[in-house]
């Protein structure tokens, strides 16, 4: 709590810093002079602001390809919002379901080589560099027009310095974040590039039972479990033995992640809830499926991802509400993420859950 106080108090002293700073600069005195414009621009202002803020996620994610490919990265997907483009088969498409949390991302593949060696920083702060450097040309742009066009120009510039900030200070997996705990050890280095690999061998649809088994030696060895680099793989090889149907396996990696890792501060959890509940409704833990039902109701995140997934819908509408029509209903409608396969939900995975769930009602 005390870090997010912190961080907006930083964000409000930039902003004043930059306004206060530009009207010093160019001799204002005359707040009713700045403040004589139509009301009808208030909302046009705002709409603009708002756009812009895409322009400049466009922008971040082109900051980390240039860097990236500086660095010697290849491109593996450049993703705005909803609109990915995918390196292995050069196609655009809108996905119909994409992560809450998630405004962009550019997905490079490192350069071969060992770990130790392979350089990170200029495509992790490629993103920022790019906001800042945008930032500070429309900044700077502002003290060449007359007062209240430049005060615009301030407004806008406001947007990338902020988006730069909000990325640089370490937060959750931003990019100062990841700087940060890369920096710290060999260990957590060797297991950012191999995420990078690893997510680059599922863009090019490589099925998760052939991802290398080396890659996911870290979740049992003790030296990775210090950083937060490691749930990724936690993830995937959860998801992994979800698709040879080991469920005890799937259940297992849960309840290990969950004992390793302060799983409440992982950029994972509102998928752990979601998928420690499937393996609580499978396993009978009736109680423990309807507290954490309860509880991804009351939460408008988890709530989101629990309309997005039919599968456990139906499973705990099943296995706890024994709710046999319920469950037949969700199994009928399909897998709501079929196209946009990731990480945390493969397309041919979620489709072979259903046929495993759907085989219940078959006789």
């Amino acid at each position: 709590m005390k870090k997010s106080f912190l961080r907006i108090a930083i964000y409000i002293s930039i902003t004043i810093i930059m306004l206060y700073g530009y009207l010093i600069a160019k001799g204002f005195s005359d707040w009713g002079k700045l403040l004589s414009f139509d009301p009808l621009l208030i909302p046009v202002l705002s709409v603009s602001l708002f756009l812009s803020i895409y322009v400049h996620i466009f922008l971040h994610e082109g900051g980390h390809f240039l860097f990236g490919k500086l660095s010697g990265y290849r491109l593996v997907s450049f993703q705005v919002r909803r609109y990915k483009y995918s390196q292995a088969d050069h196609s655009l498409h809108h996905m119909q379901a994409a992560s809450p949390v998630l405004a962009g991302q550019c997905l490079m593949a490192p350069p071969k080589g060992d770990y130790a060696e392979l350089p990170y920083r200029g495509y992790l702060l490629g993103g920022v560099l790019a906001n800042a450097l945008t930032g500070a040309t429309l900044y700077g742009t502002a003290f060449s027009m007359e007062l209240k066009l430049g005060s615009l120009m301030v407004l806008f510039s406001l947007v990338p310095v902020l988006m730069a900030l909000a990325n640089l200070l370490p937060k959750a997996q931003n990019d100062g974040a990841l700087l940060r705990e890369a920096s710290r050890s060999l260990h957590a280095r060797k297991l950012l590039f191999q995420q990078l690999e690893m997510a680059q061998l599922i863009e090019e649809k490589v099925p998760f039972a052939d991802l290398p088994d080396a890659y996911f030696e870290n979740v049992k060895d003790a030296q990775y479990q210090k950083t937060f680099l490691v749930d990724y793989f936690y993830m995937v090889a959860y998801v992994r033995a979800l698709g040879e149907l080991d469920f005890e396996e799937a259940d297992n990696l849960l309840q290990t992640f969950s004992a390793n890792r302060p799983v409440k501060e992982s950029v994972y959890w509102p998928i752990y809830v979601m998928e420690s509940l499937f393996c609580d409704a499978l396993f009978g833990r009736i109680v423990t499926a309807e507290e954490k039902h309860s509880q991804i109701l009351a939460h408008p995140l988890l709530k989101r991802y629990w309309y997005a997934n039919n599968r456990i819908r139906a499973a705990y509408a099943f296995f706890c509400r024994v709710d046999i029509e319920e469950a037949k209903k969700l199994l009928g409608q399909g897998p709501a993420t079929a196209r946009d396969s990731s990480p945390e939900t493969d397309a041919s995975i979620e489709i072979r859950l259903y046929r495993w769930l759907s085989s219940y009602f078959e006789h």
